[in-house]
């Protein structure tokens, strides 16, 4: 009998152990994308918000992320996001993340053709496949951003990040097509790419339109390159410098530098991501114990970020959730009652 107890304890424990094993957490799901611009398929990853498959609320719109450079910085951002998109401390909403595998990365992020001599084997040509910034953009616009939002619920208001030759390609699409994105982040661009021709592009943008259009944003960040100094790409930071210069100069665009001492090229992007993020959605964050005091406020905040971004925002009914019930436990009543009907108003029941 003992024998067989053990048995079956056993039998019972693995059994457990096994169907523990099986339950995963998961980030995101893989599309891939046959691309008639690029004559490939393209490899994208999708993070959806927590609350995006919730039942127990109205099915909500949320805004997209456009993430260059998706197999290196997919896993972190999308955590991010969602960090500073909790509530009741949120200081984002909730966002659908779009990130990019790359195929040939210095082909689709570089505006022109460039070939250079390696520093080390000058029999060597570097950048030879360069220049094709201009049809990866067309295939995000007319293929890639259309299949995202057929398939996807998305609200109107976008967000382009790159790193590198991402920030490169972020600035230049800025420049050259202004209204594809709201808001632009370029972590450490390599501005200094064909002879700054960059820095030219915004030289004659500002000169022939005189400011950028209403409503956009640029979040740039730098990174330490103190080795970087010492060898063949130290005009790195001095073309970023003269970037911020000619920027601050117009004063038209939503835009904000920012030097990360300690930070080196490969690591900047993780402290200016979430920098950008906060940057870009400033305003959305409201004081959950301002509100019990003036339910109008919510309202009034909603309105006043929506008008900031071009793009009209308002309270998620996760987040009235969150607030009905802060209420209702620190003996609000008129409060909840204000929250409960706001509620309804926007998201009547079905």
């Amino acid at each position: 009998m003992n024998n067989w107890f053990k048995i079956i304890a056993l039998s019972l424990l693995l059994a457990f152990t096994s169907g523990k094993a099986q339950e995963k957490l998961t980030i995101g799901e893989k599309q891939t994308i046959f691309s008639k611009v690029l004559n490939e398929n393209r490899e994208i990853w999708i993070h959806l918000p927590k609350t995006y498959s919730d039942t127990t609320i109205n099915p909500a719109k949320y805004p997209v992320i456009y993430l260059l450079d998706g197999e290196i910085n997919f896993e972190y951002y999308t955590g991010l996001t969602d960090f500073i998109a909790r509530a009741p401390y949120a200081d984002i909403p909730e966002c659908i993340v779009v990130g990019i595998k790359n195929t040939e990365r210095t082909r689709d992020l570089t505006p022109t053709k460039s070939e250079k001599k390696s520093p080390v084997n000058p029999a060597l040509t570097l950048f030879a496949d360069s220049g094709g910034s201009e049809n990866f953009l067309q295939f995000m616009q007319e293929e890639l951003k259309p299949f995202i939002n057929k398939n996807y619920r998305t609200q109107d208001y976008s967000v382009l990040v790159g790193h590198s030759f991402g920030g490169l390609f972020a600035i230049n699409t800025l420049l050259l097509h202004p209204d594809y994105f709201n808001a632009y982040v370029a972590n450490d661009p390599s501005l200094w790419w064909d002879n700054k021709v960059t820095l030219t592009r915004t030289k004659e943008y500002l000169k022939k339109n005189k400011k950028f259009p209403a409503k956009k944003s640029l979040y740039v960040s730098q990174a330490d390159n103190e080795e970087q100094q010492k060898n063949w790409n130290s005009d790195m930071t001095q073309a970023i410098d003269e970037f911020k210069e000619i920027i601050e100069k117009n004063g038209s665009l939503n835009y904000k530098h920012r030097f990360f001492e300690g930070e080196t090229h490969g690591t900047v992007s993780y402290p200016g991501n979430y920098e950008a993020l906060k940057f870009i959605f400033k305003g959305f964050r409201t004081d959950i114990k301002q509100l019990a005091k003036n339910p109008k406020l919510l309202e009034e905040e909603y309105k006043k970020f929506s008008e900031k971004m071009g793009a009209e925002f308002i309270p998620s009914e996760a987040y009235l959730n969150v607030v009905i019930k802060f209420m209702k436990s620190n003996g609000f009543k008129e409060s909840e009652i204000y929250f409960m009907n706001l509620k309804d108003n926007y998201y009547p029941e079905k």
